[in-house]
């Protein structure tokens, strides 16, 4: 008898550690980075862009900017011209994964060698997305260099290297690409 009990004991540790191993979820990794200038709540992307975007924006004649701060303003409040990207991982978040990268997760933006962190977070159960306002990472470029009242030639900053670099305590990671940026003043209404 004591045999057998000691196989049954040997044959319930096995089938306990084997279905232990099989519970215990895989390593948190990213699975896809995606470039998205609008995403949802639900991590929907629903402005999905190419590598090397070209962001081409029709200006009302009345809002004619004369300035880069009266463009990059236009930009932030009008265009609301957004680069982002969401990040899509193997497998949805445990609760103490989320905690962890809502305590430590930030993203950065490079443009031309300007950084700034990025604005915009959302996360769900597994995604995370991350934006910046267009206008706002041209006004403090332009401002380092002292070039806010000046005409904005946007040939002179654009096209432009862009890298997207995203922390946590779980993860990390960059996405580079390129950025043109037109406008066009329309015809004054009549």
């Amino acid at each position: 008898m004591y045999k057998t009990l000691q196989k049954t004991n040997s044959f319930l540790f096995i089938f306990f550690s084997i279905l232990m191993i099989q519970c215990a979820p895989s390593k948190l990794e990213i699975a896809s980075v995606t470039l998205c200038d609008h995403f949802n709540r639900m991590g929907e992307c629903l402005e999905p862009v190419e590598k090397n975007h070209h962001y081409k924006v029709e200006i009302p004649n009345v809002k004619k900017p004369d300035t880069w701060e009266k463009f990059a303003n236009y930009l932030y409040f009008h265009a609301r011209e957004t680069p982002g990207f969401i990040l899509r991982f193997n497998r949805k978040l445990l609760p103490s994964e989320a905690k962890a990268i809502k305590d430590s997760y930030f993203a950065t933006m490079s443009l031309s060698g300007t950084v700034e962190r990025m604005e915009g977070f959302e996360m769900g159960e597994d995604w995370i997305g991350s934006f910046q306002y267009l206008g706002s990472m041209i006004k403090e470029k332009l401002k380092k260099e002292n070039r806010l009242g000046s005409f904005p030639y946007t040939n002179t900053i654009f096209p432009a290297e862009v890298e997207f670099k995203f922390n946590s305590s779980l993860f990390e990671g960059e996405e580079k690409t390129k950025i043109n940026l037109s406008f066009t003043v329309l015809p004054p209404e009549k």
